[in-house]
């Protein structure tokens, strides 16, 4: 390596400040990835090829996103002709900590006329222990106890932990990939198989994937297991581990007709072509991801009663919004996550009624509340378009993005109607799919909508009303409120009134077990927050009537009862307390769990802990540790 002609002011690029690479001045258009796996040194390797499209045709280095893998060597890729390139690795900058070292290379030399308008740059790389987008589950964390397994969650700023890239949603790619692996292991990559083959030379399989359609490298996802694979339809299939791929495929079933409503609502037909979910093991610590081709569903999803499937409904909606257009940069992240919550809701209403989708509107609207009380009213992360200097863009994944945005989207609504706002959603798709955009492309394509489409002076005047300023600056709860009404709600608080008057009988709980998953949760979120209300008496009546301990599956359900139960110290909960946080890794569950049982029984929670803490993920065992220093 060297640093030979290097010299630059390091600057965070002002069109992503999330990101050191210079996209501005030259572009990632392809990728051609080659990697093999090594499970015993838990190491992934190989090398990245990029085609660069020069925008400033005057720039005489690239500069690319990293953070924790080692490089080897560059090349610049001419012809047939192979030249080594220097460059040199910014171990030293102010934010090194969230947004890694920076890699800058000196880029060829080329006589002033001769200049191509694209260049092919090859990078060898392997990643360590540093990496922080790359996960390896030991077999005795796995469903089968017999394999390793190994994905990688590159969301929002860690693919530049798997490879050097320009790591940021405003320089999208389309990808091809040859990743290696021994039998019986399958490589998964977030796009459509085109092949495999076995190496005699190697002894290894090479599996052969294709992402045609542009994707921001948040969006890059690798998986490494003993999977099995069963069709759902003819686009639509799910792989699993053996232990869960039949109980998968059960929940999941009704995947296409998800598919279907909200190709029809958007009018559009699905680009991605094949829609592939994976159910990961009970280890994987993390939520739902809408990679393309691929999204990652928890095992905690599987309920045996299908009532969790419809949370898959939201991962779907991205492969329009968010995989086909996307966010230019993460302070923009609510024009994407918001508009995916509207259509969400009206999917909702369309397959499960009007009552449902005022309900999620206002379980939704609580949610918000409670996440902007927690954060702050007066923080920068409650308002829609934050300064995320110094800040990991993983830390702006609140309800605020996702419920803020859809309140304002609500609001835009409001003033146009219902199905004047479907045309619009339907009219931005069109115009700007495989694009990155920021909120202003939607403003455009909402104000100019408005002005076609109205007599008078009655455009300019809607137009006017509208603070849009205000509306995306502002912290705190949004500039207008909605009175949502759900009958579903009143049933829910009834029911919790009832139960903590002390009047609740065995007829209840024919009416919760009918209830859409959400209503059960907003019942229980109602008892925790009443919880001071119930005592011993009221508590084991509770027990008795819904046995969650006994006739539940459902995590999200057992969860929050749990979650209850710690709060009102019931010290019959412990043994399905511990049951529960060795059931599921994922950090929405025993994060808050462990927790609550700390307040509850610190000693307990603490030993209890310290003797299991090796079969949790590292990430796992971080975060809770973190909670008992606190």
């Amino acid at each position: 390596m060297s640093d030979e002609g290097i010299s630059i002011n390091l600057i965070l690029n002002p069109e992503d400040i999330s990101s050191y690479s210079n996209f501005d001045k030259i572009l990632q258009k392809e990728m051609e990835i080659f990697a093999t796996l090594d499970f015993e040194k838990k190491i992934f390797s190989g090398y990245i090829i990029t085609t660069y499209i020069y925008l400033d045709k005057t720039i005489n280095y690239l500069i690319l996103d990293l953070k924790g893998p080692e490089i080897e060597k560059i090349e610049y890729l001419q012809n047939n002709n192979v030249y080594p390139l220097n460059f040199q690795i910014h171990y030293e900058n102010e934010n090194k900590d969230i947004l890694g070292t920076p890699l800058i290379i000196n880029l060829p030399i080329f006589p002033e006329n001769e200049i191509p308008d694209e260049l092919r740059i090859k990078i060898f790389f392997t990643t360590n222990e540093n990496c922080s987008g790359i996960f390896f589950l030991d077999k005795e964390q796995t469903e089968s106890k017999k394999y390793n397994f190994m994905f990688t969650k590159c969301k929002s700023i860690e693919c530049r932990s798997l490879f050097p890239c320009q790591d940021t949603p405003f320089a999208k790619v389309t990808i091809e990939a040859n990743l290696e692996i021994e039998s019986p292991y399958k490589f998964l990559f977030s796009g459509i198989q085109k092949g495999f083959f076995y190496n005699s030379n190697t002894k290894k399989y090479n599996f052969f994937y294709r992402q045609s359609i542009p994707i921001p490298t948040y969006l890059i996802s690798f998986v490494c297991g003993n999977l099995e694979y069963k069709k759902l339809s003819n686009r639509c299939g799910i792989f699993s581990e053996k232990e869960l791929i039949d109980k998968g495929k059960n929940e999941f079933e009704n995947i296409e007709n998800y598919l279907q409503n909200i190709e029809s609502f958007v009018n559009r037909y699905y680009d991605l072509e094949i829609l592939n979910i994976l159910i990961l093991p009970f280890s994987y610590p993390f939520d739902k991801i809408e990679n393309p081709n691929l999204i990652f569903i928890p095992q905690s999803l599987i309920s045996n009663d299908k009532s969790l499937s419809s949370e898959i409904i939201q991962e779907i909606i991205h492969s329009f919004i968010g995989n086909l257009i996307t966010n230019k940069n993460w302070k923009n992240l609510w024009i994407n996550e918001g508009l995916v919550k509207y259509i969400e809701r009206k999917i909702i209403g369309i397959i499960y009624g009007e009552d449902m989708e005022n309900f999620e509107n206002l379980f939704g609207f609580e949610n918000l509340i409670s996440d902007i009380e927690k954060i702050g009213e007066e923080s920068i992360l409650t308002s829609l378009e934050p300064d995320l200097f110094n800040i990991n863009p993983n830390d702006y994944f609140s309800s605020i993005p996702y419920e803020k945005g859809f309140e304002f989207l609500y609001y835009l609504e409001s003033l146009v109607g219902k199905e004047n706002f479907q045309l619009i959603i339907q009219i931005y798709i069109d115009k700007y799919k495989y694009q990155s955009i920021d909120y202003l492309s939607f403003k455009e394509i909402y104000e100019n909508f408005i002005l076609e489409n109205t007599e008078g002076n009655d455009g300019k005047e809607i137009l006017n009303s509208i603070d849009w300023v205000l509306w995306i600056n502002s912290s705190g709860k949004p500039f207008a409120e909605f009175n949502f009404k759900s009958n579903l709600s009143d049933d829910a608080i009834n029911l919790c009134d009832k139960i903590l008057g002390g009047k609740g009988n065995l007829d209840d709980k024919k009416l919760f077990v009918n209830w859409n998953n959400n209503v059960k949760l907003y019942f229980l979120k109602y008892l925790i927050k009443n919880y001071d209300e119930i005592n011993g008496d009221i508590y084991n009546n509770l027990k008795n009537i819904f046995g969650f301990e006994k006739d539940y599956y459902n995590m999200e359900v057992m969860n929050l009862w749990f979650q209850l139960s710690l709060k009102v110290k019931a010290k019959d909960c412990i043994n399905g307390v511990k049951k529960f946080v060795l059931e599921s890794f994922r950090l929405k569950y025993i994060e808050p769990i462990y927790s609550f049982w700390f307040e509850f029984q610190p000693k307990e929670a603490k030993d209890f802990f310290e003797k299991n803490k090796e079969i949790y993920p590292l990430i796992v065992r971080q975060i809770i540790s973190n909670k008992f220093k606190s």
